[in-house]
């Protein structure tokens, strides 16, 4: 049974047909198996996206937020390497950060990533959890869902949540 009344607020402003396009527009996407293209890093960044050419300057500042720049300068053609079939030419890592970067890319402020770093070994899984820090460190609001401890650690908030139902607010020693 679903909601009959009430409303939903979002910086006090009314969630509803009117406004529901430009608050989605604003959320970012970042789940376990990122989905590649078999084109160029510039490509799978500006995936999905309407409109002609890439924005360069966008897509740099996107790779770089996303702790994937200084990769891709390594790469024989920069941004416009082929990476491959389901990015076969990436590891998990760099998977995950074109994920982030074209999130970024898109203009969300609001990133939601579901069990991104799940599928990763913990060297790499530990350099993910270091770029969301870093993506913390900013204007960005970074909702993570996970089952492994220390991808929560750079959170201010952790909300349990079991069988269905928020159990409660926790400290992140608390955690398991």
């Amino acid at each position: 049974m679903g909601a009959t009344e009430g409303e939903i607020l979002i910086d006090d402003k009314p969630l509803n047909r009117n406004t529901l396009k430009s608050w989605r527009d604003r959320i970012g996407y970042v789940q376990q198996e990122v989905y590649i293209i078999d084109s160029s890093v510039a490509e799978n960044v500006a995936f999905g996206l309407k409109g002609g050419e890439i924005d360069l300057e966008k897509l740099e500042k996107a790779l770089k937020q996303a702790s994937l720049w200084d990769f891709v300068q390594t790469l024989p053609d920069s941004v416009h390497t082929l990476i491959g079939e389901r990015g076969t030419k990436l590891s998990g890592g760099q998977r995950q950060r074109v994920g982030i970067a074209r999130a970024l890319y898109a203009g969300a402020d609001i990133l939601l990533f579901d069990e991104a770093t799940s599928a990763l070994d913990t060297k790499t899984e530990e350099e993910i959890t270091e770029s969301i820090r870093s993506l913390a460190d900013g204007n960005l609001t970074l909702i993570i869902i996970a089952h492994r401890k220390t991808t929560l650690k750079y959170c201010s908030r952790i909300i349990r949540v079991a069988n269905g139902r928020i159990s409660g607010e926790i400290k992140y020693e608390e955690i398991f």
